[in-house]
C-alpha cells in the first residue's frame, strides 16, 4: 500500500517558528512531526509521497538523510493546489487504495481497522471521523450506519446532524483521485467529498486522541499528549517534575523542568523553572521562569524575563 501526506502549507499559524523551518519538520517530543507520522505508518505502507510546496527542498533534504524503512519521495507543487489538487499531483506516483493524511495531525487512529472496514463496505472513500463536544465550530458528517450521506457546515447549537468532524485521514480508491482535475486548485473536502456523499463515501469514527498541531496552543498540547506515552526524563542538573523529555546533549544546571515540557537538542538552562513548554534546538535561558511557551531555535532568554508567550498571532509577548 502507498500513502500521500499533505504538507504543502505555509504554517502561518505557527509563525515565526515556521519562517525558517517547515511546519512539517517542527519536532514533536523531539522528533520532526512529519518523520514521526511516516514512522508510525503500518508496515504494509511501503511508499510515501509527500505533497509539498513551501520549503520543499528542506523537506526533501531531511528525508534523504534519514531512513524511515520505506520509500519516501517528495512531489513538489509548482503553486499551491489545495488538498485535492495536491493529491491529484501525486497520482503518477501511487496506485491502488491510497492512504491520505494531513501532515499536522497526531492521533490514535487504528489504520488497519479503518482499512478492514473500507474493504468490507466496498467504499470509494473512507474518512476518519472524530467526535467533538461543540460541532458548531466545524463541518460535520451526517451518517446512515457508516455511510456518509451529507455534510453540514458549522451547524447552529441544537441543529447539528452529528458531532463527527473530518479527522484529516482518508482511504481513497483510484477513482476518487481521477475525479480531481489535474493542475487545478481543488478542495477535496468541499468539491469532491460532497459529490461522493450517498455515492460511496463512508465514515470511520474512532476514539482515543486527536490533535491538529497547527497552532501554538495545539502544538504544545500535542507535545504534552505524546509525553504521556514517553518515559519521564532524567538529567543530573534538573529536578524533573512530571512528564518531561530532555535531549541527551542538553546542558542544564540547577533548574526545575516539567510537567509537560520538552527540552530539545543543544538547549542550555541555568537556574530556570520551565513548565508546560517546548524549547527547540539551541534555545537557552538563565534565571528565567518559562511557562506555557515555545522557544524557537537559538532563542536566548535572560534573567530579566519571567515569562514569554508565543501568541496565536505569532507574536512574542513578555
Amino acid at each position: 500500500m502507498e500513502a500521500i501526506i499533505l504538507v504543502g502549507g505555509f504554517g502561518t499559524r505557527l509563525r515565526p517558528l515556521t519562517l525558517a523551518t517547515p511546519k512539517a519538520l517542527l519536532p514533536l517530543a523531539n522528533v520532526p512531526m512529519l518523520e514521526r507520522l511516516v514512522r508510525s505508518l503500518p508496515e504494509r505502507v511501503t511508499k510515501v509521497a509527500l505533497a509539498v510546496h513551501h520549503q520543499a527542498d528542506a523537506i526533501a533534504a531531511h528525508f534523504a538523510a534519514v531512513d524511515c524503512e520505506r520509500m519516501v519521495i517528495t512531489v513538489p507543487e509548482p503553486e499551491p493546489l489545495g488538498t485535492g489538487g495536491a493529491m491529484r499531483n501525486c497520482r503518477d506516483h501511487i496506485s491502488g487504495t491510497t492512504l491520505v493524511f494531513n501532515g499536522d495531525i497526531i492521533s490514535s487512529l487504528n489504520v488497519e481497522a479503518m482499512l478492514e472496514q473500507h474493504r468490507a463496505t466496498g467504499a470509494l472513500g473512507t474518512l476518519a471521523l472524530w467526535e467533538v463536544a461543540d460541532p458548531s465550530r466545524y463541518g460535520v458528517a451526517e451518517l446512515d450506519g457508516n455511510a456518509i450521506i451529507g455534510f453540514q457546515e458549522k451547524p447552529a447549537p441544537g441543529e447539528e446532524k452529528s458531532n463527527l468532524i473530518n479527522a484529516g485521514t482518508y482511504l481513497l480508491e483510484p477513482q476518487v483521485l481521477e475525479m480531481i482535475p489535474a493542475g487545478h486548485k481543488v478542495s477535496v473536502e468541499r468539491e469532491i467529498f460532497t459529490q461522493l456523499a450517498s455515492a460511496g463515501l463512508h465514515g470511520f469514527p474512532f476514539g482515543g486522541y486527536w490533535i491538529d498541531a497547527g497552532t501554538p496552543e495545539s502544538y504544545l498540547a500535542a507535545n504534552a499528549m505524546l509525553l504521556e506515552r514517553e518515559a519521564t526524563a532524567a538529567h543530573p542538573g534538573a529536578s524533573v517534575r512530571g512528564n518531561a523529555l530532555i535531549a541527551a546533549d542538553a546542558e542544564i544546571t540547577s533548574s526545575i523542568v516539567g510537567p509537560d515540557t520538552v527540552i530539545g537538542t543543544g538547549v542550555s538552562l541555568d537556574k530556570c523553572v520551565v513548565r508546560r513548554s517546548v524549547l527547540l534546538a539551541g534555545a537557552s535561558a538563565t534565571g528565567a521562569v518559562i511557562e506555557d511557551c515555545i522557544l524557537g531555535p537559538g532563542v536566548a532568554v535572560g534573567d530579566d524575563c519571567s515569562r514569554m508567550v508565543l501568541t496565536a498571532e505569532g507574536e512574542l509577548r513578555f
